[in-house]
């Protein structure tokens, strides 16, 4: 019988072993994987955010999964890069919804949402509460499969060459801003301009526009909008979140295994939390620099909020009267915050 113990317990080990072999036989056996990335942010931007896909795909897959980086405008212009991914000119791009949503605006609720959650919220709607099969569904009719891979902290609420107490204030005024926040100050009588980065300071300088929002601290001061502008408002009520995205053709999605699908899923989950942490974690650095340098920061009361808040709602309800996709987004992510609220708008200190 001891025999017999001894024998079932080496045959045990053995069967463990073989299945523990079995698993590293499938991981040395991922195919090369080797695919086209443009990317709307230079390579110099990606590194100051540590955004290091190229790096950490090649790392996790032990040098099996490479992808060729290329600098913004390339082989596509920007504003086609969904596009070209879809049909197979590219095979994978690094974007931003806000890229995508002038073509299908109901996928600004995957990026950039006035009054919006912020990233736990943001994260849980996405992977729990429905938006993301959203997301895949409406990016897959175009062929492209997109993999939630970046965070970005959050922006101002712009740069303004004069103070103001009042949103009433700003009316006439010419401003730089995109998205649904730009529809938001449209309404309350800003007038709008969507002018790319290169453009906006020169706009600044010449008159061109009064205020310009672009982006968070960290990246604002390397564009010197406080050497132009003076005051600085808070918080980014357009903006709280910043997700990236990276996009693949759906045929090559489908073509790869599952051990290099699991790889890029993996690879990106990494890049999100660890974007999110470090975005965050430069923000006060870059403060104190922008303060030095002559910034002056506001804060925007509770009452002009308010407004703001209120333009937004008839933004959004007139957006969805319009439009049967954003109102079917708009009406999923609206549910879910409703919902989330019995919990987040308690367990949390303000």
């Amino acid at each position: 019988m001891k025999h017999f113990s001894n024998r079932l317990c080496i045959l045990t080990i053995l069967v463990l072993v073989l299945q523990v072999s079995g698993i590293f036989s499938k991981a040395n056996a991922l195919e090369r994987v080797r695919l086209k990335m443009q990317s709307v942010f230079p390579s110099r931007v990606m590194d100051l955010m540590e955004f290091k896909i190229v790096e950490k795909l090649k790392v996790n897959s032990d040098g099996k999964i490479n992808l060729r980086f290329y600098e913004p405008n390339t082989i596509v212009p920007n504003q086609e890069l969904y596009t070209a991914v879809g049909q197979g000119q590219l095979d994978t791009a690094f974007g931003m919804p806000a890229y995508y949503s002038m073509k299908v605006p109901a996928v600004n609720f995957f990026g950039a949402v006035p009054f919006g959650p912020g990233f736990l919220e943001f994260s849980i709607w996405m992977r729990y509460g429905g938006g993301q099969n959203l997301k895949k569904r409406i990016y897959g009719q175009i062929g492209i499969v997109p993999i939630e891979c970046s965070m970005f902290a959050p922006e101002t609420a712009g740069w303004f060459k004069q103070r103001f107490s009042k949103i009433d204030e700003l009316k006439g005024q010419k401003m730089r801003i995109a998205g649904l926040g730009a529809k938001v100050l449209k309404k309350l009588g800003v007038k709008t301009r969507l002018l790319s980065v290169p453009d906006t300071l020169p706009a600044l300088k010449k008159g061109i526009i009064d205020a310009a929002e672009i982006t968070s601290p960290d990246r604002d001061i390397n564009f010197g909008f406080h050497k132009i502008t003076k005051y600085n408002y808070y918080p980014s009520w357009f903006q709280q979140t910043g997700p990236g995205e990276l996009i693949l053709n759906k045929k090559i999605w489908e073509g790869l295994s599952k051990t290099a699908q699991s790889i890029i899923n993996t690879t990106c989950d990494q890049i999100y939390f660890a974007t999110a942490v470090r975005t965050n974690a430069i923000q006060p650095k870059a403060m104190r620099q922008l303060k030095q340098g002559g910034a002056e920061f506001v804060t925007l009361r509770d009452s002009e909020l308010d407004k703001l808040r209120k333009a937004w709602h008839e933004v959004a309800e007139e957006e969805s009267a319009k439009d049967p996709l954003f109102a079917e987004v708009y009406k999923s992510y609206k549910s879910f915050r409703d919902q989330y609220a019995i919990w987040g708008d308690r367990a949390y200190l303000k």
